[in-house]
Order: C-alpha cells, then sequence, then structure tokens
C-alpha cells in the first residue's frame, strides 16, 4: 500500500516524529520491554488460556510478533505485498497447537492495542505535534494491528485443520483396526478410553455406502449418533473403501438415509468375526433394493444367492436361460407368470387376478415352463431350485445396474 499519505509534512515534523519513535524505544513500547511488558504480563497472559504457556517463550513470541511491525510503524506506512507474515503465522499455529483459541489469542491483539495507546499517551514528549502525530502512529499501528491479527488467525486456522486431519486419522485407524481384528486387546482398553466409548457395552458393526454426490458422511453420522459428544459415545465410523463402516451400541428407530447393514450385538474384541456379516447384509440389501437397516436374518436366503455364484449360474442355466432364447418375447411372459405363482403361495386364481390373465393362460405357462425346464412345480426339490434361479437372475441383474436393484421382486413374497 506504500507510505501513508499525511498533512502537510514538513522538516520540523519530521523531526518530532523521529523524536517520538526514540522516545517510545526507550521505555520499551516498540519492542515489547519496560512498562508494555509489565503491563502485558498483568493484564493479558494471566488468563487461563495463557497460565499453562512458559512466560519467557510466551513473552518472546510476542516481541517477535512486535518486530515484524516496528519498521512499517517507524517508516510511517501501511502493510503491503512485500511484508512477510510468515512468523505471525507461526505464532498463531504455535498458540493452536497449545490448545489456545482463536478468540482468545486475537483477544490479546486488542489487549495489546489498547495498552499501547495508553503507554504511548503517557509517554510522548511533549511537541507541536503532538496531537496529530499520535493520531497518525494509531492509525498506522492499527492497520499493523489488523495485519497481524489476520495473520494469526491464518496460521491458527492451518494448524487447527492438520490437527482435525491428524485426529480423524487416528480415529478413523482405530476402526479400521478393531473391526480387522488387527488390534491388541490393551489398545482397545486405551482406545474405548480415549474415544468415550464404554468397554462394557455391545456393539453393533455396521456397513452403508454413500449415495455420490451428497454429504453421507455427514448425514450418516448424525443418524447413527456417532459424532463425540460430552457423554459416551454411541459408536464410531470411517470411511473405508468407498463405505461407511463401524460400530454402534445403540440403533436409530428412524429409516436410514441408505441400506444400513448391521451384525447382531457383541463385545468390542468380537467385532472382526461379525463385521463381514454387516458387509453382506449391506450388499444384498442393496441388490433388493431396500433402504433400511437389516441384519442377514432378516434377508432370507438372499445373501447366499448373492454369494453363491457358481450355483445361481448352474440353476440360472436350467430354468431361466431356456426361457430367454425363447421367441417373441413368451420367455419373458413365462417367467413372469412363474415368479408371480410362487410369490403368490402357489395359488393359480391369484395369480391369475395380479396378472389379469385368464385361469387357462396361467396353466398353459405353467406347463410351458414344466416342459421346456424338465421340473415339476408341485415337487418341493424343484421348487426351492426354480426360486434360487430366479432370485439369482434379479439379483444379478440389479447389481450389475449398480448395486440399487429398486426392480427386485421376491419371487416368494
Amino acid at each position: 500500500m506504500g507510505r501513508r499519505s499525511t498533512p502537510a509534512r514538513d522538516t520540523a515534523r519530521d523531526a518530532a516524529w523521529d523524536a517520538l519513535m526514540d522516545r517510545l524505544q526507550q521505555v520499551g513500547l516498540l519492542d515489547g520491554h519496560g512498562p508494555m511488558a509489565g503491563r502485558m504480563l498483568a493484564r493479558v497472559f494471566t488468563h487461563s488460556s495463557y497460565r499453562h504457556i512458559d512466560h519467557d517463550v510466551l513473552m518472546e513470541s510476542w516481541r517477535r510478533n512486535l518486530s515484524v511491525s516496528v519498521d512499517g510503524v517507524r517508516a510511517r506506512r501501511d502493510p503491503g505485498p512485500d511484508d512477510d507474515d510468515t512468523p505471525l503465522r507461526e505464532v498463531g499455529e504455535d498458540r493452536a497447537r497449545q490448545g489456545v483459541g482463536v478468540a482468545e489469542m486475537l483477544q490479546t491483539s486488542m489487549q495489546h492495542q489498547r495498552i499501547f495507546v495508553d503507554l504511548v499517551r503517557e509517554y510522548a514528549p511533549p511537541s507541536p505535534y503532538r496531537d496529530s502525530l499520535l493520531l497518525e502512529l494509531f492509525s498506522t499501528k492499527q492497520a499493523w494491528s489488523a495485519w497481524s491479527m489476520v495473520a494469526l488467525a491464518a496460521g491458527h486456522r492451518e494448524a487447527e485443520l492438520e490437527m482435525q486431519r491428524r485426529a480423524q486419522e487416528d480415529r478413523d485407524g482405530f476402526v479400521r483396526r478393531i473391526i480387522a481384528g488387527s488390534i491388541a486387546a490393551s489398545e482397545i482398553g486405551t482406545g474405548a478410553e480415549a474415544y468415550g466409548l464404554d468397554r462394557e457395552r455391545h456393539y453393533r458393526a455396521f456397513r452403508a455406502r454413500p449415495a455420490p454426490g451428497t454429504d453421507s458422511v455427514r448425514t450418516m453420522e448424525r443418524y447413527l449418533r456417532v459424532a463425540e459428544t460430552g457423554e459416551r459415545r454411541n459408536g464410531m465410523m470411517a470411511l473405508i473403501d468407498g463405505d461407511l463402516c463401524g460400530f454402534v451400541a445403540v440403533l436409530p428407530g428412524e429409516p436410514p438415509p441408505t441400506a444400513v447393514g448391521v451384525s447382531p450385538p457383541v463385545p468390542l474384541h468380537g467385532l472382526p468375526a461379525v463385521f463381514r456379516l454387516a458387509t453382506r447384509a449391506m450388499e444384498t440389501a442393496l441388490a433388493m433394493g431396500r433402504r433400511e437397516v437389516v441384519g442377514l436374518a432378516d434377508l432370507g436366503l438372499h445373501p447366499a444367492v448373492l454369494a453363491d455364484h457358481d450355483l445361481g449360474e448352474l440353476l440360472h442355466e436350467r430354468f431361466v436361460a431356456p426361457l430367454d432364447r425363447e421367441a417373441g418375447g413368451s420367455g419373458a411372459a413365462i417367467l413372469e407368470t412363474v415368479e408371480c405363482y410362487l410369490r403368490n403361495g402357489n395359488r393359480i386364481e391369484a395369480t391369475r387376478q395380479q396378472l389379469f390373465l385368464h385361469t387357462n393362460t396361467v396353466r398353459y405357462r405353467l406347463s410351458r415352463f414344466e416342459s421346456i425346464t424338465g421340473c415339476s412345480l408341485r415337487d418341493n426339490d424343484d421348487l426351492v431350485q426354480v426360486w434360487w434361479a430366479l432370485a439369482w437372475d434379479r439379483l444379478h441383474r440389479a447389481v450389475h445396474r449398480g448395486g440399487e436393484g429398486g426392480a427386485y421382486r421376491d419371487a416368494a413374497g
């Protein structure tokens, strides 16, 4: 910004300015010694935020702050783009790591400014220009103080973000290790105490897949109530391989924002054994298009259908593929009728009503299915295989569409 413009500057006024600067230097107002240091120690650095910091270290960094702006004040100019604020940013970083809040840190700067004004008025030498010079000095000092506060706050914020990032990495690492079983029993106890968990409680492992383009981490954190609070935590969560994974003690009663696979409740040390169950529950629920909290027991045989690819392919080749090859789309109509028939408990009348077909049409399609596949829909073993083949077909079609099986319908109801 360059040199501050001042009214009617002349040699006599410049000399008076130099005399003022010399006087302030003599009494320590420009370098943080003398009465300035005494009042800062008595009025400012006795605050609770600073009591745990060594006073010699505190005063040294404060004086270093002052030295950054002294030359600019002496030269009667405002701070500009070429002025280096690195020392101030470093002090801001130190204060953040020392546990001094940004508000307390900036309040210290403002209190320093008030003390400076009071002492300058007390020690400024008499001069015909005294009032105008003090006005110029206070204005210039205020510009440098504002510049310093911006730099201090920026350094403080950078250190805060770094500390938050490291703390998050530590929390994520604890979650990863505990659900993977790569953590010692002693670490579980230490981590539980550090993160506010009740080691005596039982927790459910969970896994959820966030929807793209949404703030699903915060949404799920609020839903599962795993954010850190003053009370015991309900659980913890980390982003692992793109999924939200963790453990909770109590599940919410309201519907979740997306499908959440959960395990039975176990002690903290038992989470590795059940986390895979939560994973299977989530994957199956997504393929079925279900958006709720589910465990394996809520999904019937579908997790097995989804997992056993080899058996599914064999049954698909026998009971579904031949109908896919039927010309004119008749195979799809036959499969739809068989699905509906199974879903309605093998009742022809209910199937007819649901599909708006004539009874003879339903009977013909079922007979045609038996003829093509060589099975009997009155044989229990064949019924189970047909259901498995249809379920496998629907689940894997949903998975190939991206894991959201909204069109899937359970042929067994």
